[in-house]
């Protein structure tokens, strides 16, 4: 791959470069196209030209229509690509993606920035890290969080951990993506904060549910309920989630069970290893693990609240 980027060039005029020169400059590739990569990666095709990879062509469609270039490797599209964006479900994806035969890493060139929007271990980001690094790569964790309709309406909160440098550089984007960006630390730190957040956002959710399910129980009426809890000190994003679904009946997967069940294995397993007791999350992992196991993996995490009915 050609490198015609002025910061490599010369790195004294990167300074000069305004940010839509900038962008210009870079060619953008993004793997991993599910409910939330397909929309971010819309989203940076309208301002710009991109590379796509999906392990199935067919998500791909709706974007090569619009003018996406598509790759039928990860190794293909990182040759082709300055920055690399990349929303894979977990680890092992992860590590498909960056050290399969065909993976990242094949085709990585120098200078390449690596940005991973995936909820992972930190842990494994370290790693993957690392071994770009030593392929003259760079790497910035970048998960997000505003759900499908933020990534549908360009309104992600995006938390980074990386280099400073490397932050800039991709901040750009990031703007294209999300309303709130967030540099917050190291390499791993994005992940750190992401998980944390995530075991909050579960621990809400499930509480939500619980009392939603009681108070009907006990004869409430939903609608009362609902005026009560929204307006008062239960109120809460996750609260307003299941009531929305609950009253719909509508558990289509915006953020299944198995993407929530996986980020509180992870927050639990951050915590086990650097001996912190998460004495809540740990309560709530195996009752979120009985609602999985009962069919529901591939519901919206929300359906938590269907659990007293099965």
């Amino acid at each position: 791959m050609t490198r015609s980027l002025s910061y490599i060039i010369d790195k004294s005029k990167k300074r000069s470069l305004t940010k839509e020169r900038w962008i210009l400059k870079e060619r953008i590739g993004f793997i991993g196209l599910g409910i939330m990569g397909q929309k971010m990666a819309r989203n940076l095709l309208r301002h710009q030209p991109i590379n796509v990879y999906n392990r199935t062509k067919e998500r791909a469609t709706m974007l090569i229509q619009q003018g996406a270039t598509w790759y039928d490797s990860p190794s293909s599209l990182a040759q082709a690509s300055h920055i690399v964006f990349i929303m894979v479900t977990d680890d092992q994806a992860l590590r498909d993606v960056i050290l399969g035969d065909q993976g990242v890493l094949a085709g990585i060139q120098p200078g390449t920035l690596v940005v991973d929007h995936s909820t992972v271990s930190p842990q494994v980001t370290k790693e993957l890290a690392e071994q770009v690094r030593q392929s003259g790569g760079s790497w910035a964790d970048a998960p997000v969080t505003g759900g499908d309709i933020g990534a549908d309406q360009a309104t992600l909160t995006i938390m980074v951990g990386g280099d400073a440098r490397d932050f800039q550089r991709v901040e750009p984007y990031l703007q294209q993506m999300g309303k709130r960006i967030l540099h917050v630390g190291a390499v791993g730190q994005g992940q750190t904060l992401k998980l944390v957040s995530n075991m909050v956002s579960a621990l809400n959710l499930m509480a939500a549910a619980e009392g939603l399910q009681f108070g009907l129980h006990q004869g409430l009426d939903l609608k009362d309920m609902e005026t009560v809890m929204s307006f008062g000190s239960a109120q809460s994003y996750e609260l307003s989630k299941v009531l929305d679904r609950l009253k719909h009946d509508d558990f289509t997967p915006g953020f299944s069970v198995a993407n929530r069940l996986k980020d509180l294995r992870l927050a639990i397993e951050m915590a086990q290893q650097n001996q912190f007791s998460a004495d809540l999350g740990r309560c709530a992992l195996p009752l979120y693990q009985k609602h999985a196991e009962r069919g529901s993996m591939n519901l919206d995490e929300s359906s938590y609240v269907k659990r007293w009915n099965d």
